[in-house]
């Protein structure tokens, strides 16, 4: 998900702050807070046609206060409601860090382990060759938490023939790969970033590694180390890896998710999204698990503060160990009514994030590929709405 940011310079998003601002202050005074939230979801479907639909659930941290709604079409015909399953993209690396956190918890590894203790050489062979110097069996699993590892990304940068793999997915929607197929590409189609610990790149092919790790770790299979660690304990009966979860194949069809005009749901089972992105969920179980986790009952809090050592990434996000922290520089914080939001985002415009300033949970998702940029516009709506019901209550 770098392009968007990096295209973003820090006026052009001061021009949007000022722009949000007036945008939420216009729905801010809505004397019904259902109604105000109602009108933000089904207002960006029927003014950006680009968005066909969108969920959103707001929750506040002490339970006093909660929403979910939804509006659009899923799929085909079918209307898409607050129970809609969701493909949560990139927001599966919080829960993938969660469950090497939970790990590290136990001592079945440790942090500045090198990945070589648990993988086998033909799976890291290669991966990381910078200048000529092979610092494969150096990288540690911090290092692929926190993209500092410098091993090139699979899914977004460009081979020799100037496309990426998710160039490839949209000119054959019906092409198979495997979890196996994007490290390799990692290792043999592109070139790594910067030595180890030396910079931080997002890459999608770390979080591939450390679901290799999971496995090997726990002896069992990623989809069964989620369910058993985070999905039966929450009672998150609506989350589950399609492809690899069989006991999940009944399961509701999720949203449809496009990108730009085109409907692109057919590269989300081609069977290479993973542990860096291939959860199914719904809004309110995706706050479900953010709650827990931040109330500790996923790891501790302090392990949980070891996953907020940020690490200056694009501005404004600061990415910690799977988890990414949207930190807008004080003007817009104080006089644009934004405040820093943790969590994680997705390249399908799913996000999932915590408000500490206001104490809100929020998930959901616009399930346009095209832009990362409008889940926070609606976050921040609905945050200042939810405020200014508080102040008038």
């Amino acid at each position: 998900m770098n392009e968007t940011w990096r295209r973003l310079s820090r006026p052009k998003l001061l021009a949007v702050g000022c722009l949000m601002t007036v945008l939420v202050c216009a729905k801010a005074t809505a004397a019904n807070i259902d109604t105000a939230l109602s009108a933000l979801v089904a207002d960006l479907v029927r003014n950006d046609h680009s968005v066909k639909n969108c969920a959103l659930s707001i929750a506040s941290g002490d339970g006093a206060f909660s929403w979910s709604g939804a509006a659009g079409i899923a799929c085909g015909q079918t209307a898409m409601t607050k129970d809609t399953p969701l493909y949560i993209a990139s927001v599966t690396k919080l829960y993938t860090a969660s469950v090497v956190m939970r790990l590290y918890e136990k001592g079945a590894l440790g942090l500045d382990d090198t990945v070589a203790k648990y993988l086998p050489n033909e799976v890291i062979r290669g991966i990381h060759v910078y200048r000529g110097h092979d610092y494969s069996t150096e990288v540690t699993i911090r290092q692929l938490l926190s993209h500092s590892s410098g091993i090139a990304d699979y899914y977004e940068e460009k081979g020799k023939d100037g496309k990426s793999l998710f160039d490839m997915f949209l000119e054959n929607q019906d092409r198979r790969w495997t979890v196996d197929e994007t490290i390799e590409r990692a290792r043999n189609g592109l070139q790594p970033n910067f030595p180890p610990g030396k910079g931080t790149s997002y890459s999608d092919t770390n979080f591939q590694l450390l679901g290799k790790v999971v496995e090997a770790v726990t002896k069992k299979s990623l989809a069964d180390a989620y369910d058993e660690m985070i999905f039966r304990p929450l009672g998150l009966r609506h989350t589950y890896l399609p492809g690899y979860d069989q006991g999940r194949a009944q399961q509701p069809v999720p949203a449809d998710v496009f990108y730009k005009g085109t409907n692109i749901t057919k590269i989300r089972s081609n069977g290479s999204y993973w542990a860096e992105g291939g959860i199914v969920s719904t809004a309110d179980e995706m706050i479900a698990f953010l709650k827990a986790l931040n109330e500790g009952r996923v790891i501790s809090r302090a392990t949980l503060s070891q996953m907020h050592d940020w690490r200056r990434w694009r501005f404004p996000l600061e990415y910690g160990l799977g988890t990414m922290l949207f930190s807008p520089p004080r003007p817009m914080r104080s006089l644009m009514k934004m405040p820093p939001l943790w969590g994680h985002s997705g390249s399908t415009g799913s996000f999932l994030y915590y408000c500490e300033d206001a104490d809100l949970y929020l998930a959901g998702t616009v399930d346009q590929a095209d832009s990362r940029v409008k889940p926070f516009f609606l976050m921040y709506k609905a945050i200042n709405a939810v405020r200014s019901r508080n102040k008038s209550s």
